[in-house]
């Protein structure tokens, strides 16, 4: 199935990113070359299943990109360090405690989850501000301000969707309540957080160069080249492919600010075009995330069902929402009807795999 993408206009909603200044340049790998790459680039993998769009930046393959800082396949930061990565530190570290499919966490383990979550200038001060540019509001609309994330909830997709999911889930396991599955919300909502932090920081790097690292740090946890920890790891389990064309995308980003170095970016369409590069492949790795979890939901049985039903349930809401933006109603509103049963038992996993794979083939 071929597809066809469409470059949208993104209203500019300028803000404060996540750094002011804050893993060393190309992450641990240091700056090193191509050879040590933890994935070596698969671009493209079968010309006759996969083809790039013709704009898209790919590193060490001829393109339409004029030479840039990306192009030696390694991310260089705009500062030194990045502070982005160690939220996404913070989600493996919480994940080491609570995300266990087979077995029920304690009580203490949510608490101490909760704590990191709510570490000053971590994850939740970043959730409760985090605004979704795929969505179009009024200028000036600030979703740090009271009413507003009730008045724009899917823009305001940090404070009005995604922490409370979180926040819930947290308080419902410190009472021993469904702990597998208020486990699996927290995954699954941070994982959304992620995601969308990709795409606004990518934005904002329009205005603060810097916002850039945190795109790719929010992507990659501040990894070396092709590697990942966070929402990279979980794509590169299922999906190696999207996860290198999002590697590509994050280096996009790089390059395009590289290249339209000024305090303020002028080359906007370059910007749109790699930011649209870099969020089609994230996009369809968060896709390839729910479709892995659906397919155990099919195989699972009793409380590790119910896990993979609670994380698929949460995920399900950015990815029916990247369905219908690409067109695909129909089949959001089908996979819709699967997720929205009482229970995982009534789920009908063939119909939500027709669904997901009607819309998502081709990063």
């Amino acid at each position: 199935m071929t597809r066809y993408f469409l470059l949208s206009s993104v209203v500019l909603a300028f803000g404060c990113g996540d750094d002011a200044a804050t893993i060393p340049d190309g992450g641990p790998g240091g700056d090193g070359g191509l050879e040590e790459l933890c994935m070596p680039p698969t671009f493209p993998p079968d010309p006759g299943a996969c083809a790039a769009n013709a704009s898209d930046y790919s590193s060490g393959v001829d393109d339409a990109w004029d030479p840039c800082i990306s192009d030696d396949g390694r991310y260089h930061g705009v500062e030194t360090t990045i502070s982005s990565s160690a939220r996404v530190m913070a989600f493996e570290e919480i994940g080491a405690m609570l995300f266990t499919p087979a077995a029920d966490p304690p009580s203490d383990a949510f608490v101490a989850g909760r704590m990191i979550y709510q570490e000053d200038e971590g994850l939740d001060s970043r959730v409760v501000r985090r605004y979704d540019p795929h969505f179009t509001v009024p200028d000036g609309t600030d979703c740090s301000l009271a009413g507003i994330p009730e008045m724009f909830p899917d823009y305001c997709a940090g404070p009005a969707r995604i922490q409370p999911i979180v926040l819930d889930a947290f308080n419902a396991g410190i009472a021993g309540t469904e702990p597998r599955a208020n486990a699996a919300r927290i995954e699954a909502a941070i994982l959304w957080f992620l995601a969308i932090s990709t795409y606004k920081e990518s934005l904002t790097c329009t205005t603060t160069a810097n916002d850039c690292d945190s795109s790719y740090a929010y992507y990659t946890g501040g990894e070396a080249a092709r590697c990942g920890i966070g929402l990279a790891r979980y794509v590169a389990e299922v999906d190696a492919y999207a996860h290198d064309r999002a590697w590509d995308g994050a280096l996009a980003v790089r390059c395009w600010r590289d290249l339209d170095d000024g305090d303020v970016a002028a080359d906007l369409t370059a910007r749109d075009l790699a930011r649209e590069q870099y969020d089609r492949a994230v996009q369809d790795g968060l896709a390839a995330v729910l479709r892995d979890r659906v397919a155990k939901i099919e195989t699972m049985a009793g409380a590790e069902r119910d896990y993979y039903f609670a994380f698929a349930q949460v995920l399900a809401v950015p990815v029916l929402e990247e369905m219908e933006r690409r067109g695909a109603a129909s089949d959001a509103a089908a996979l819709r009807t699967e997720l929205e049963r009482p229970s995982a038992m009534a789920f009908d996993a063939a119909a939500a795999f027709a669904a997901i794979d009607a819309v998502y083939d081709c990063p």
